[in-house]
Formats: structure tokens, C-alpha cells, sequence
């Protein structure tokens, strides 16, 4: 499952995930819904924190990058 569609997934912590993700990457909560949009993607560290709290393959997240 994909970044976008394990976040929207959660449509009761969805905002607390966005919250802490903008927290643990040290990024505004409307850089990870520009991340979630589809707009931007985020570096390559950001996705290893994205890939570790979330305790998925970084590889299922973002499988075209």
C-alpha cells in the first residue's frame, strides 16, 4: 500500500499521523500533505523516518522512486 493510501486509511489518527510525521521529519504539516497529494516526495532520509514509524517497507510506500 502506498504512502498516500495507508494515511488516508486512517481516518481517525490521520491527522495525529500527519502531525507526528511533520514532527519527526523536522517539516510543516503542509509539506506532508503536499507529500501526500502527490505533489513532492520527500527525500531520501525522510523517507527511511516515513518507513521506520510507520513500520512499513519504504519500498511499498514509494515503489516508483
Amino acid at each position: 500500500m502506498e504512502f498516500k493510501e495507508y494515511v488516508n486509511s486512517l481516518p481517525n489518527q490521520r491527522t495525529d499521523v500527519i502531525s507526528q510525521l511533520s514532527i519527526l521529519c523536522r517539516v510543516s504539516s503542509t509539506t506532508v500533505y503536499r507529500w501526500l497529494h502527490g505533489d513532492f516526495i520527500p527525500d531520501a532520509l525522510k523517507r527511511k523516518v516515513i518507513a521506520d514509524y510507520l513500520q512499513m517497507p519504504e519500498k511499498e510506500l514509494w515503489p516508483n522512486v
